[in-house]
């Protein structure tokens, strides 16, 4: 998967454009909702789950080894992915980006920031948008491709401007 920029194909012309909101509150809160959920997070998974977690290490593991390996699950392990789901959601908010050609949608950073995607607009059975995603059903496969993007009503509107002109 690549994370080069659009390049236009000969001939294609762009006919909307939008990138992710780069606005500082909207990564603070990113940022300052995921050390917070973090936090609880860590504090109920730790509180319900690492006594039982460790009394089952103690039936083939020794009492400070079984106490070690939960405080590592606990306060390592599911920490360290909830960092990382973190950082994955600030860093599409600094990749995201939705073109509409009038040849295909290309798409980086949705759903995920390494993610890139050229979809022809003959392939596009119906886009449709509710509060921050964009649902894409496309004719050559069953399911339904969901992106989320804050501009999401305004790029299905100019999809459908240009496809109802198309016609």
């Amino acid at each position: 998967m690549s994370t080069a920029l659009f390049q236009p194909l000969p001939g294609e012309y762009i006919l909307f454009r939008t990138t992710s909101n780069h606005k500082w509150y909207i990564i603070a809160w990113k940022i300052g909702s995921g050390v917070i959920g973090l936090i609880i997070f860590t504090f109920v998974l730790y509180s319900l789950a690492a006594n039982p977690t460790e009394n089952i290490f103690l039936s083939f593991l020794s009492v400070w080894l079984a106490s070690l390996l939960a405080k590592f699950i606990y306060l390592g392990l599911f920490p360290l992915a909830v960092v990382a789901w973190v950082i994955e959601d600030v860093a599409c908010s600094f990749t995201g980006e939705f073109i509409l050609t009038d040849q295909r949608i290309w798409v980086r950073g949705s759903p995920y920031a390494w993610s890139q995607s050229a979809i022809p607009l003959e392939d596009i059975s119906s886009l449709t948008w509710r509060r921050d995603a964009i649902f894409l059903k496309q004719e050559s496969s069953p399911k339904i491709r969901v992106y989320m993007f804050s501009d999401g009503k305004l790029f299905v509107k100019a999809y459908e401007q240009f496809a109802g002109s198309a016609k």
